[in-house]
């Protein structure tokens, strides 16, 4: 077996590796691609320190680049999620809605009952959602 394809089955291996769990966020696939440049420069070359130098300077190089970027991608974006989520949102108002009465809307196929911020909203208006109280939205007009 040659050197190129000792180097080959290095990048093979530790793709494998970069695979399998537990995550490794892209270590091992630049150990890979490290080892891939080796391969090639040992196929084009004779001298068996090049391809050292190469897997060193590809994994070295490739290393700051590429796990920032699996952070990046791997890390869970924070959102609203239940009845956060209804905050800005806009409502159809479904039953009027006065200063000190309650009334319902429509919010994304449901309805809600809500309260006004003081203003009266008729059926048929859109309104925003400011925030959630209890079984309750508190709206305002949309601005």
């Amino acid at each position: 077996m040659t050197l190129w394809e000792k180097w080959l089955i290095a990048a093979a291996i530790s793709i494998i590796i970069e695979i399998l769990p537990p995550p490794t966020h892209f270590f091992f696939l630049c150990v890979a691609l490290g080892a891939l440049g080796a391969s090639i420069a040992s196929f084009f070359v004779a001298a068996p320190w090049i391809p050292w130098v190469v897997f060193g300077v590809v994994t070295v190089a490739l290393t700051p680049m590429l796990i920032p970027l699996a952070r990046f991608l791997f890390t869970p974006k924070p959102h609203a999620s239940n009845v956060d989520a209804l905050i800005g949102e806009k409502a159809l108002v479904i039953k009027n809605i006065g200063p000190k009465s309650s009334g319902e809307v429509k919010i994304r196929g449901e309805r809600w009952s809500a309260m006004s911020e003081g203003d009266s909203f008729n059926n048929d208006e859109w309104v925003q959602v400011v925030r959630v109280e209890g079984t309750h939205v508190i709206v305002r007009r949309v601005s």
